[in-house]
């Protein structure tokens, strides 16, 4: 048995995980029926491993079953495949999983974790069905460990001692659940990131970036804030979903109106033929450009495009894992869906790299001094001592911002006729003030003192 530990104490566990770059884990007991049959339960919502975890979601196939809720049959399932999963063996070698994916099964509604195998077609023997049906008393953990900003390193944990045992049952719950364990690793990512801020404040700085051999170069385009930022905290630019800094998200703004995200919609006209919904919804601006603006909330006639923004099936008194065919939709004066922004698509935008973000208000101003001019610096950065420290998005806060307006659309798309090559996609999904707004989108908000 290649892949299962056993281990004396939670330090010994830690100990291991620590090595591996883990920074905090959860830790399920499983059950003689948790096997790679009849999946491993996770609980009644996507909590806690979504976004705790980075995933991508796409519909699965319809729901068959009429327990508890026969109204959902023939509704899609949505199911969520973990990124980068792991699974560790006793030889600390760290071998990679091919399909490891959470079900949700919104007519219970239940959450199911499977697909167990690595892509040397093996996996832990414990969570076989074979070994449960022979090993029906056989105590067993499984532990997922988080690392960056939400690649999963797993082990499993047979027979313990029952010092561990004892200390398992002690650690406080997961997230929403009742059925993971959390545990928190003396690591010190915040503390490191805080004290970076803290330097970065206490100065301004010309406006730069990181090049990818660590350089620092000017930059004077509209990101300067946050190049300058990632800089000073010693980051090289990304666009992945790493995270920033440990896995933490930076973000530099210099105003109180911010853009969260920005997913484009994959359902209606504007998916479908995005010149013939410029040309029907837009305007021409004095160029003969197309163009589409103004603010769109749910439940509100956007005047400037004449659209409704409404989120279809959605019942805010009710999690989203337990709903389905929710989707967000601008609809025009005859019901007819111009732009619509599937389930899929919102939560594959909102995930790991929102669980953690620190808001970071960033002036910036013209370069006086001929040296630095000279050399390319267009602006001088400096950044508030006072920033927002935001933990514990979801699903349902998402939602629940998008239907009481406090997220809303302000899109700036263009068509070009004469020149495809310089139209744009652009749907900006904002908040007006970051500072009120945060206490709807996350769980822990921290004004913070550099």
């Amino acid at each position: 048995m290649i892949f299962e530990f056993n281990f004396n104490s939670l330090s010994a566990l830690s100990d291991i995980l620590r090595k591996h770059g883990v920074h905090d884990a959860i830790i399920k007991p499983l059950s003689k029926n948790h096997n790679d049959k009849n999946q491993v339960y996770s609980g009644s919502d996507f909590k806690p491993l979504t976004p705790f975890f980075e995933v991508s979601f796409q519909e699965r196939s319809a729901c068959i079953s009429t327990k508890k809720g026969g109204t959902l049959k023939g509704s899609s399932i949505m199911e969520a495949t973990f990124n980068v999963f792991h699974w560790l063996n006793r030889s600390e070698e760290e071998v990679r999983a091919r399909n490891v994916k959470l079900i949700i099964y919104p007519q219970y509604p239940e959450a199911r974790l499977s697909g167990f195998q690595t892509v040397d077609n093996t996996m832990p023997e414990s969570m076989s069905v074979e070994f449960t049906k022979a090993n029906p008393d056989c105590i067993r953990y499984l532990v997922m460990g988080r690392r960056g900003q939400g690649d999963v390193l797993a082990l499993m944990i047979l027979n313990p001692a029952q010092g561990l045992i004892d200390e398992i049952k002690k650690l406080p719950n997961a997230e929403k659940s009742r059925v993971w364990k959390y545990l928190a690793l003396d690591t010190t990512s915040s503390d490191r990131l805080e004290n970076l801020l803290s330097l970065a404040a206490k100065t301004d700085h010309k406006g730069c970036r990181l090049n990818t051999e660590g350089l620092v170069i000017p930059f004077n385009g509209t990101q300067v804030c946050g190049y300058t930022l990632e800089q000073a905290c010693g980051i090289l630019p990304n666009s992945d979903k790493n995270g920033d800094f440990e896995g933490i998200e930076l973000k530099a703004h210099t105003q109180r109106k911010i853009t969260l995200f920005t997913p484009e919609p994959d359902m209606g006209d504007y998916a479908d033929n995005f010149d013939q919904f410029m040309k029907t919804y837009g305007y021409q601006d004095a160029n003969g450009n197309y163009r589409l603006t103004g603010i769109h909330k749910v439940g509100t006639i956007s005047k400037k495009s004449g659209l409704l923004m409404k989120i279809e099936n959605y019942d805010p008194s009710r999690p989203v894992a337990a709903q389905s065919n929710i989707y967000v939709a601008l609809l025009d004066e005859k019901n007819k869906l111009a732009a619509g922004w599937s389930l899929e698509r919102l939560l594959n935008c909102w995930g790991a790299k929102h669980n953690e973000v620190v808001y970071v208000p960033a002036s910036r101003t013209d370069a006086t001094d001929t040296d630095d001019i000279r050399e390319g610096y267009k602006y001088r950065v400096s950044f508030d001592n006072k920033i927002l420290w935001c933990r514990k998005t979801s699903i349902d806060r998402l939602f629940q911002a998008i239907h009481s307006g406090v997220i809303f659309l302000d899109p700036a798309p263009k068509l070009n006729i004469s020149d495809k090559s310089q139209s744009k996609r652009r749907s900006q999904w904002r908040v007006n003030d970051i500072g009120k707004a945060a206490n709807h989108l996350y769980e822990d908000v921290r004004h913070i003192l550099l």
